[in-house]
């Protein structure tokens, strides 16, 4: 049994703690608005980890970290990246899902000299689409393209956003305003968020429209990564964000309405779709695709879906890290051994996902 903290206990949060803790581990996590959140007021006497309600950075401040064998970074980007040079100076494992501009990557350093863990970005995405483009990249020529297109939305359209938000709504935000950082012809070069933007079938759910955001992290910086073309999409369904850009053109974009009326409810059927288009440079592609059902349609299902695509894939990095095979900082691109198992567990959970080759 490991003892292990974790700032932060959201939607994606409060599910893997409650997985470790019902795992055999010891588990406490630092949240603050815990009750404001209508899912975990579903759940929360079933909850099997014990919640402290007190701000990160005040608990980290007077916190003993070495009394504890692992620490999840489970905070809003900006939040997370800001404790991030702590967590790492005082020489603990630390499993990081804080998605920021930023890359725990600028840490690597002060990591040997205190001898810490840490593997980031371990999601669905940032995570499991770095672990599948490295496997399919693993031995072959440079690749002519890759393309991956993710998000999470509800099973049915409406008539006003088509959407809530299965994790912070101020990280959305940031995805739709932070230049999207990617790879064309070759060259790295940055875009204007919701650029690019196109229709296309994603899988059974019919049409939906895909748009540049700043995804890749990793995927542009490691060196065993050949690739000409590299980008990543946010899908949307037709309709909302065309209503985001008109707000913002007219100046009536509000962001704390927009986190409001963005908010998770529980009674919308939601799910997690993500495809990863991989061309070679003689043609052939490899396609994948996961879907992943929410928590209205499938009965034996207690959290959304973007908990659980999330959830999984950080839950095997943390047991990657207890195990001892992760040192100094880790992106899922350098450690993708575990892709496999990744897989199987969203399957078990209900996910369909299927590789194909088109030649």
């Amino acid at each position: 049994m490991a003892r292990i903290l974790s700032y932060g206990a959201g939607l994606v949060g409060s599910f893997i703690c409650d997985e470790l803790s019902k795992s055999g581990h010891d588990v406490t996590a630092i949240a603050l608005n815990h009750h404001d959140v209508p899912m975990l007021d579903k759940v929360r006497n079933n909850l099997s980890f014990s919640l402290i309600e007190q701000d990160a950075t005040s608990h980290l401040a007077d916190c003993d970290l070495s009394e504890y064998d692992l620490i999840l970074n489970l905070l809003p980007g900006r939040i997370g990246d800001s404790i991030r040079e702590h967590l790492i100076s005082n020489g603990v494992k630390v499993c990081d899902l804080a998605f920021s501009d930023n890359s725990p990557d600028r840490f690597s350093e002060l990591a040997k000299q205190s001898e810490s863990s840490m593997i980031h970005d371990c999601g669905i995405a940032p995570g499991v689409s770095n672990m599948v483009v490295m496997s399919e990249q693993k031995g072959l020529p440079a690749l002519k393209s890759v393309k991956i297109r993710v998000g999470g939305n509800p099973v049915h359209q409406d008539s006003e956003w088509s959407y809530c938000a299965p994790f912070s709504p101020t990280d959305v935000i940031e995805e739709y305003t932070r230049p999207a950082r990617i790879r064309m012809n070759g060259e790295e070069k940055e875009v204007p968020a919701i650029t690019d933007r196109h229709i296309f079938i994603a899988g059974n759910h019919g049409e939906m429209e895909a748009f540049l955001t700043d995804g890749l992290r990793s995927l542009l910086t490691n060196p065993d990564i050949t690739c000409e073309s590299l980008s990543e999409y946010t899908v949307r369904w037709p309709g909302h964000i065309e209503k985001f850009l008109d707000l913002r053109t007219s100046g009536a974009l509000d962001e704390q309405e927009l986190v409001q009326q963005w908010a998770y409810t529980t009674n919308r059927s939601e799910f997690t779709y993500m495809d990863i288009s991989i061309t070679q440079n003689n043609g052939s592609v490899v396609h994948w695709e996961f879907d992943i059902p929410g928590i209205n349609e499938s009965k034996d299902r207690l959290w959304p879906s973007m908990a659980v695509a999330t959830g999984i894939p950080f839950l095997v990095a943390c047991e990657a890290l207890l195990d001892g095979r992760i040192q100094g900082i880790q992106s899922p691109d350098n450690y993708y051994s575990d892709l496999d198992d990744i897989v199987t567990r969203l399957r078990i959970s209900g996910a369909e996902i299927t590789r194909t080759e088109l030649n």
